[in-house]
């Protein structure tokens, strides 16, 4: 006697019910505002099963287990997690429902079509450094540099006017010489402090290191 996985269906009753991810599909949570713009980005040929969750404004894309395993981009749900689902004739809120029902074959979403989409459509939001909620219309703030990579900070049309805008001090040749100024006059000074034997037994220091220090204050606006 030989025994395996039954097909699976969505809920038959009246309400949602409680499926185990891994089993039949894993389930990826995205934001709705991503969600939706990956939904279009799809088309209609590649719309497997998509649960919509308007109270935590989050939908669920069920995909193949494992497909999704090694993603980064948005939690996935795999096994030893579980899904409320609508039943199978839910198409509308006000609660969870079948944005996209399945179509009764068992098929889910390809995965690597659905990462493609999600990645176009996470580029086109940014989160607001004032509501913190995602928008598609982002405000350039201030381009923050540092030893990694940086970060820019955006706003939404609304919150922007609320936030001063800095300017990028490297597309600026002025206060890119200021930086080079400052590094360099930094160096100087460090390295002689700590290589100057009247440097390290005074605080008043050498000439020398009271001339370098100087140079590095200027360099730094201070005079």
């Amino acid at each position: 006697m030989t025994t395996g996985t039954p097909p699976w269906t969505p809920p038959d009753g009246p309400g949602t019910g409680v499926q185990p991810a891994g089993l039949w599909w894993d389930a990826v949570k995205v934001p709705a505002v991503i969600a939706a713009r990956a939904l279009d980005l799809l088309g209609e040929e590649d719309r497997g099963p998509v649960v919509e969750d308007p109270y935590g404004a989050v939908w669920y894309w069920l995909v193949p287990p494992g497909a999704a395993a090694d993603w980064t981009i948005h939690r996935v749900l795999a096994r030893g997690s579980h899904l409320a689902l609508p039943p199978r004739g839910r198409v509308r809120g006000p609660g969870p429902h079948w944005r996209v029902a399945p179509d009764g074959r068992g098929g889910f979403t390809d995965a690597e079509r659905l990462h493609t989409a999600l990645r176009a459509a996470n580029a086109c939001f940014k989160v607001c450094l004032g509501c913190q909620r995602l928008t598609d219309e982002p405000v350039e703030l201030a381009v923050i540099h540092g030893a990694g990579a940086g970060r820019t900070h955006y706003a939404c049309p609304a919150c922007a006017p609320r936030f001063p805008r800095r300017r990028d001090p490297l597309v600026d040749p002025a206060a890119v010489r200021r930086a080079i100024g400052e590094r360099r006059t930094w160096r100087a000074a460090i390295v002689h402090l700590t290589e100057c034997a009247d440097c390290r037994a005074s605080d008043r220091g050498c000439a020398a290191g009271r001339r370098l220090l100087r140079a590095h204050r200027a360099a730094l606006g201070g005079g």
